[in-house]
């Protein structure tokens, strides 16, 4: 059997209306956790381990972007405002087509960190933006 998997090389993330990101030279998306959080329904005669169920809705995740740090470039910035967020997957070696895979929803940019400064060392920024639930996210996977 032939070995097989992909590399994240090419993959993309972008906000609508702050068109700073498509200068970053970003070298990491790291998709944070979906997750569900359990409820606990322990009663004072419960014994052992706490009784939980499951709640009723999902959290999205937060994505945090690392980027080459270019003093020139415009960073992205903090406004409050709601954007679209997408993460464009690169095409897999094993696709029969050309359509990558998605993950998008609206969402907000949460925080931004400037870079350490080192002798050494390659300056990097990063940012985090936190998906907030009302349209999406959904993935969408590639053809």
């Amino acid at each position: 059997m032939a070995l097989s998997g992909d590399t994240g090389n090419l993959g993309t993330f972008t906000l609508t209306t702050q068109t700073a990101v498509a200068s970053l030279k970003i070298d990491k998306i790291s998709i944070g956790e979906i997750t569900l959080d359990m409820l606990d329904v322990s009663v004072l005669a419960t014994t052992g381990f706490m009784e939980e169920i499951a709640s009723d809705l999902q959290k999205a995740p937060e994505v945090t972007i690392d980027y080459v740090w270019v003093q020139s470039a415009t960073n992205i910035s903090i406004t409050g405002s709601v954007d679209t967020a997408t993460i464009t997957f690169p095409v897999g070696p094993a696709q029969t087509t050309t359509t990558a895979a998605t993950f998008a929803g609206t969402a907000v940019v949460r925080a931004v960190k400037l870079p350490d400064l080192a002798n050494g060392n390659v300056m990097k920024g990063q940012a985090k933006i936190k998906f907030d639930g009302d349209t999406g996210p959904t993935y969408t996977r590639g053809a």
